[in-house]
């Protein structure tokens, strides 16, 4: 962590290509391929003076406009060519301490989702994200 933005990347039930976790016990597998953070969960942790970027807490994903908070378990989203499906809720991690030591315990309940891929393909910054 940070993960860095990138244009484009091939999403696959593995996760992201290029992407890989050291923990494979608790980060990443076929039910957790994909991490989704979005621009207003940031936003919020910009009230508790927590100042970070896009990236900054591990998310392959960064969504702006969708209400990741009215998402559940078995929720479908579009994004680009690949179809997601919402498995549970993202635990953090205490590896979130780097950047602030309470941020662990300050994103329980706006810690954004993980997810499985249903149909892979390929993704770019800037597709639109939409529950389907």
């Amino acid at each position: 962590m940070p993960k860095l933005a990138v244009a484009q990347a091939r999403v696959s039930t593995a996760g992201v290509a290029g992407d890989w976790q050291k923990n494979r016990k608790y980060h990443g597998g076929p039910s957790r391929a994909i991490c989704l953070f979005s621009t207003e969960l940031y936003d919020r942790l910009r009230e508790f003076g927590i100042d970070l970027t896009p990236g900054a807490v591990g998310e392959n994903f960064t969504t702006t406009g969708i209400d990741l908070q009215r998402l559940g378990k078995g929720d479908r989203l579009k994004v680009g060519e690949c179809t997601i499906e919402i498995t549970d809720v993202r635990v953090p991690c205490r590896n979130l301490k780097r950047w602030n030591e309470a941020l662990p315990e300050l994103i329980v309940g706006f810690s954004g989702w993980v997810a499985r891929v249903v149909e892979e393909g390929e993704v770019r910054a800037g597709d639109l994200v939409e529950k389907v």
